[in-house]
């Protein structure tokens, strides 16, 4: 799925309390709202990864165009969309949306 990547997060260490180690990887995308009387825009949404997925982007700036393939897994009884890879998009290639968050540039 084409998305826009507005932001993403690599946390990694050993839990104070328990002292297990823990690796969370969140991506946050700008998805487009429907279509109708009253929407207009984008919303954001978070999805969680790996951490090792989220490496071939960290190099990037964030707001960037990619595409993402997920798979469903349950967590806690509920089933959730887990992001398994990203790849960047040629920013020449396919420009983020018109409008998108954090796409426009403010003069002074």
């Amino acid at each position: 799925m084409k998305t826009n990547v507005i932001g993403f997060e690599i946390s990694e260490g050993t839990s104070k309390k328990s002292g297990n180690a823990y690796s969370i990887g969140k991506l946050y995308a700008a998805l487009p709202l429907a279509a109708s009387k009253g929407s207009k825009g984008y919303m954001g949404s978070e999805y969680r990864c790996e951490p090792s997925v989220l490496r071939k982007v960290e190099h990037l700036q964030p707001p960037f165009m990619a595409e993402i393939e997920f798979q469903d897994v349950m967590r806690y009884g509920e089933r959730k969309q887990e992001i398994v890879s990203i790849s960047p998009i040629d920013s020449r290639a396919s420009a983020a949306p018109s409008g998108a968050p954090g796409t426009s540039v403010a003069t002074r």
